[in-house]
């Protein structure tokens, strides 16, 4: 009898510091969320701290369900004086499980309720019925009862529901099926990416740089001005439509009238240097060249 109280005390002794800490966790999220599913390095550790205090809640409903059932077995303790003779035949055995599934949930949204830590919450998502529209009411005391929408008891019943029907167990699954999902489709987007970069790669290499030397403009003369011009604060797509009409003397000259623009005139006169008098004339062509590259592709292989 000493052992079960001791162990009743210690186990109230922790539900106060939870709830403590429980409030401390819903105050300071002040009702906002961050996404935890993205890249970056020590995203999976992120994701686990995320997640915590979802495996607290599972902790503790376990606990609470230990302690529940020592005493529910125990003779001569409330709430069962009776106490169970047999523990290990199998209709009490599946009796308890049932019942454990049902208090553990039942545990979870009071612990949930208490302190809005909520599954998808957490992880930053939003599920149906979250809008404005689908508000049910909103209390107003803070935490998960303020603009409390359908979605918002949707995620509550779910959460509740993976703590109660899965415990621990299925939690830390959950969690690490999520890091795995997470690490997959990095590692998919990555691949990919990868592709994409060596087709535009071979696409500039083999077709793009081939037609602008043909039309006389040295690829290395044409990056090293865009460059120049950016850094000079010179649109760069001002000079690449000046090439289109055939008005890139007209730029310059302007260029050379302003002194805090003279680098950048004296990289596009080096430019219509390099460039044969007899292919300045190819000068549209070129313009039409460049406009097959998207503006991510001209800054990563002209720097503009």
């Amino acid at each position: 009898m000493s052992k079960i109280v001791g162990r009743s005390l210690k186990l109230w002794v922790g539900v106060l510091i939870f709830l403590a800490l429980g409030v401390t966790i819903a105050y300071a999220a002040d009702g906002e969320h961050v996404p935890v599913l993205e890249d970056g390095e020590g995203a999976a550790d992120v994701l686990w701290v995320t997640l915590a205090p979802i495996l607290a809640i599972a902790t503790f409903a376990e606990r609470m369900l230990e302690v529940f059932w020592d005493r529910w077995e125990a003779p001569g303790v409330w709430p069962n004086r009776r106490g169970v003779v047999d523990t290990s035949s199998p209709p009490y055995i599946a009796w308890k499980r049932l019942r454990s599934h049902w208090l553990g949930t039942v545990i979870a949204i009071v612990a949930i309720g208490l302190t809005n830590v909520r599954f998808f919450r957490l992880l930053g998502l939003d599920i149906l019925f979250s809008s404005p529209r689908f508000l049910l009411f909103h209390a107003g005391v803070g935490g998960i009862f303020d603009n409390f929408t359908v979605g918002t008891l949707i995620d509550w019943i779910l959460t509740a529901w993976i703590i109660g029907w899965g415990g621990t167990e299925l939690t830390h699954g959950v969690i690490e099926a999520l890091i795995k999902g997470r690490n997959l489709w990095k590692e998919m987007r990555e691949v990919e990416a990868g592709e994409r970069m060596i087709t535009e790669a071979r696409f500039f290499n083999d077709y793009i740089a081939p037609q602008l030397e043909k039309y006389g403009v040295s690829v290395a003369s044409l990056r090293s001005t865009l460059r120049t011009l950016r850094e000079c604060g010179v649109p760069v797509d001002e000079f690449i439509s000046s090439l289109t009409v055939g008005k890139v003397d007209e730029i310059l000259s302007r260029l050379e009238e302003q002194p805090e623009k003279a680098e950048a005139a004296r990289a596009v006169r080096a430019f219509l240097e390099g460039v044969p008098a007899s292919k300045q004339v190819e000068f549209p062509k070129v313009s039409t060249v460049l406009s097959l590259l998207t503006d991510q592709q001209r800054q990563r292989f002209l720097g503009a």
